[in-house]
């Protein structure tokens, strides 16, 4: 066979924690698989210092996948040796009964702790008015231990190359181009963040996928609280003006935050351009506002800020969905990083049997604001 052309199974597009522990599932099936990627592995949508790991979401099936997830977290650590889901656990407010519903049905460890038990929960929340919806299971994820693990896991069957394009040939197997070969795969699982709109289109898929910016700053824990309990964090009350998510960065003493709701991302284009005001500053300002308000245990004036590229699908920031055609499947969404052990199995269960897997199927029914 001329140099140029490569022959493949399998290949996974994309070595983010997703196309990481795809491709880890993947060699354990005996696959002949690699992966692809210009950056450095875990260094686009999946990098970080900390994710929050929770179990709560809108849709019980989503819930189901989490604490499958969880699992999958632990077997990992089994496996390396190395800690991946804290036991910080995560603190709700401003939660409704309907919001436990998924935690019911599966079974999930929960429990409301009153008001005026606040410090015993989250040692830097200030007073509050309600009780707080309590996940102990839950916690900070270690994101650098994970994309480390899973990096070393797979070894030297990561290709460093960008993707150019994808096309089905009439032989059914699926053509990509990098900058150095033209590779024919019986199948191609297409995990590429933000890039996969572009990739899937050639293929006659319109994914839908909104992307934008969102700024993530990070405050000190006051020295009298370190050691003081520090769940993750969730607040849709609008008890102090904003509704906002955090979590530890571990090993640390600081503490990140971000802003829940409309607005709260600064949208940019498919060539990458931002479309409207950036008001990122502003953003950032209203974070730190929310903290002397509400936050008394941290000390108010950040101390670096991350900025994200959210990746949200219609039904929003926790939906999921997957779409597949003989030889390929394509994922998107946002928020997944909690999911990758199960999500892994999945898209490696769609790769080997060329189908798409009742759960990932279930997952997406209402990703595009289905009812």
């Amino acid at each position: 066979m001329a140099e140029h052309k490569r022959e493949l199974d399998i290949a996974v597009i994309g070595a983010g924690v997703l196309g990481l522990s795809t491709t880890e599932a993947l060699l354990r099936r005996g696959a002949n698989v690699k992966c692809f990627d210009g950056r450095r592995p875990g260094s686009g949508q999946s990098g970080g210092l900390s994710r929050t790991f929770r179990h709560r979401h809108d849709d019980p099936h989503i819930v189901d996948l989490a604490a499958r997830g969880l699992a999958g977290y632990r077997e990992w650590e089994r496996r390396s040796g190395v800690e991946m889901v804290g036991t910080e656990g995560c603190a709700y407010l401003g939660t409704t009964p309907a919001d436990t519903t998924g935690l019911k049905t599966h079974q999930v460890p929960h429990h409301y702790a009153p008001a005026a038990d606040r410090a015993e929960v989250f040692g830097a929340l200030g007073p509050i008015d309600g009780p707080l919806l309590v996940d102990p299971t839950a916690g900070a994820l270690r994101v650098n231990h994970v994309i480390e693990t899973l990096t070393d896991w797979v070894g030297d069957h990561i290709i460093a190359n960008d993707i150019h394009s994808l096309l089905v040939l009439d032989n059914g197997k699926v053509e990509f181009q990098t900058a150095d070969a033209i590779y024919h795969a019986r199948h191609v699982v297409l995990c590429a963040g933000v890039d996969t709109p572009r990739l899937a289109a050639r293929l006659g898929w319109d994914i839908p996928l909104d992307c934008a910016l969102h700024a993530r700053p990070h405050y000190r824990i006051r020295e009298e609280l370190r050691g003081a309990p520090t769940p993750c964090w969730v607040d849709k009350s609008g008890q102090f003006g904003e509704m906002v998510y955090g979590s530890v960065i571990p090993y640390t003493d600081q503490y990140v935050l971000g802003l829940i709701g409309d607005g709260v991302d600064v949208p940019f284009d498919a060539r990458g351009a931002l479309t409207g005001e950036e008001g990122m500053e502003d953003h950032v300002r209203r974070v730190t506002g929310y903290v002397e308000r509400a936050l008394p245990g941290l000390i108010p004036e950040p101390i670096g800020v991350r900025v994200c590229i959210m990746s949200k699908l219609p039904a929003g920031s926790d939906a999921l969905r997957a779409w597949h055609a003989p030889g390929v499947t394509a994922i998107a969404g946002h928020n997944l990083f909690k999911f990758a052990p199960e999500l892994g199995e999945l898209l490696a269960d769609s790769a080997v049997q060329d189908r798409l897997p009742a759960d990932l199927e279930l997952a997406g029914a209402r990703a595009l604001g289905a009812a």
